[in-house]
């Protein structure tokens, strides 16, 4: 296995003309508002000059992904062309899977058609549940789980075989990270935390070069600072962020697990003695799993209480990160990915608090800290609030945070890791030859 706790740059094999293997890849797509679309536009171009690139989108969605995806070196087919043409004897294929509905498209497909999956998120609640629903097989559960070796009192399981009550999220996280193991011709993952609960999941599916299944672990990218933008101050001006504000931050889809409660309680608590404190959740509601709008309007009812963006397309959001005081990268009890949120809230400058647990603690720098998830979770965040404006810093001790930053960025750039990805595509081809 390759090993990442220090960044290795390898060069990629050199490709001749002519002579470039198709890659098939799948994954959630421009304009999709998704994380995952976002990520794997950072590593197409570099794909499409090694590989014969050919993008599989979700049936519908082809058309609208050719037209963002404009100029970058890949065709776009759906996924019916895809199964229609069948990937040739010489092509690999590629896939993106991540935590979120927008993956369930490709599961079918993975296990039929094996290739390297990259795993953003090995806690895959929302996807299993998500694709039970689509295949309209509750019963599937407990042959899943019965197949798998786990025992399941028969108390759990319902008269049409169902998981009427379960016996914790866990399963689902189990039976689907051990599926994808099982199918995975390579695997990608991003940290020693999401390696370690993937092994756990995987329990009896050897990994491994030596098994038919290399696996690397890659982190996350983290993309250079965003110039300053010229419409800066009439975002900032939209948004209703003064000059003399200290700005708290929320960014990202604003999900269920994000524990947006507890940074309203903070904030709540500590708002009086702090006039100038404003709050800002810098993202797309989704009500069904927490209606943070509504919370916000029953703990404000004079309607001067934080306020909730909407989506934000890169550029919006890349501003309110670099003029935020303190964003909050908070993840339970799905201890996600370090994702692009948490380094691109660093490059700001700004402060961020984080949970301490998952893999955002291998994220380092000086500008993070770690609130212990559990019942003092509030108390925490309040005390990094009344903290950070005791000593907010000065703009030239800001931009100098600005510069350390973007310098320890470089050697995690897409181009400085993008070698690793073709390497592992290199490994797992070279397996199934």
């Amino acid at each position: 296995m390759l090993n990442f706790d220090e960044p290795v740059v390898r060069p990629a094999t050199p490709v001749r003309a002519g002579l470039r293997r198709r890659l098939y890849v799948f994954s959630p797509l421009p304009p999709q508002r998704n994380g995952l679309a976002d990520y794997i536009v950072e590593y197409l171009p570099m794909l499409g000059a090694d590989f014969d690139l050919c993008l599989v989108a979700e049936a519908g969605r082809a058309k609208d992904s050719a037209e963002a995806l404009a100029g970058v070196p890949c065709t776009v087919i759906d996924e019916a062309a895809f199964l229609a043409r069948q990937p040739e004897a010489g092509a690999q294929v590629l896939y993106n899977v991540g935590n979120n509905g927008d993956c369930a498209y490709m599961l079918d497909h993975l296990h039929r058609f094996p290739g390297v999956v990259v795993v953003h998120d090995v806690s895959l609640f929302y996807l299993h549940q998500v694709a039970l629903q689509a295949e309209r097989a509750n019963g599937m559960f407990h042959q899943w789980v019965r197949d798998t070796g786990y025992e399941v009192p028969a108390d759990f399981v319902a008269r049409d075989g169902s998981l009427g009550r379960t016996p914790g999220l866990l399963y689902q996280e189990c039976l689907m990270v051990r599926r994808i193991a099982a199918s995975a011709r390579g695997l990608m993952l991003h940290s020693r935390y999401a390696e370690a609960r993937f092994r756990g999941g995987a329990f009896d599916v050897p990994l491994g070069a030596e098994h038919g299944r290399p696996l690397a672990r890659i982190p996350h990218f983290v993309l250079p600072p965003a110039p300053q933008a010229p419409d800066t101050a009439e975002v900032l001006q939209r948004f209703g962020v003064e000059p003399d504000d200290i700005v708290l931050l929320v960014p990202g889809f604003l999900t269920g697990n994000k524990m947006l409660y507890e940074v309203l309680i903070a904030y709540a608590r500590v708002k009086p003695g702090l006039p100038r404190l404003k709050l800002l959740f810098a993202g797309e509601e989704r009500p069904s799993e927490y209606a943070v709008s509504d919370r916000i309007r029953q703990l404000w009812p004079d309607g001067d209480g934080p306020r909730v963006t909407g989506y934000l397309d890169a550029r919006e959001l890349d501003i309110l990160l670099g003029r935020a005081d303190l964003s909050f990268v908070l993840r339970y009890p799905t201890y996600g990915e370090t994702s692009g949120i948490l380094p691109r809230a660093v490059m700001g400058g700004g402060r961020v608090v984080t949970v301490d647990i998952g893999s955002y603690p291998e994220f380092d720098s000086p500008l993070i800290a770690q609130a212990p998830v559990g019942p003092h979770l509030v108390d925490e965040l309040a005390r990094h609030i009344e903290a950070l404006c005791a000593g907010l810093p000065t703009p030239v001790e800001r931009a100098a945070r600005r510069a350390v930053e973007a310098q320890r960025a470089q050697t995690l750039s897409p181009a400085a890791l993008y070698p690793q990805v073709r390497q592992l595509l290199d490994d797992a081809w070279e397996v199934v030859r």
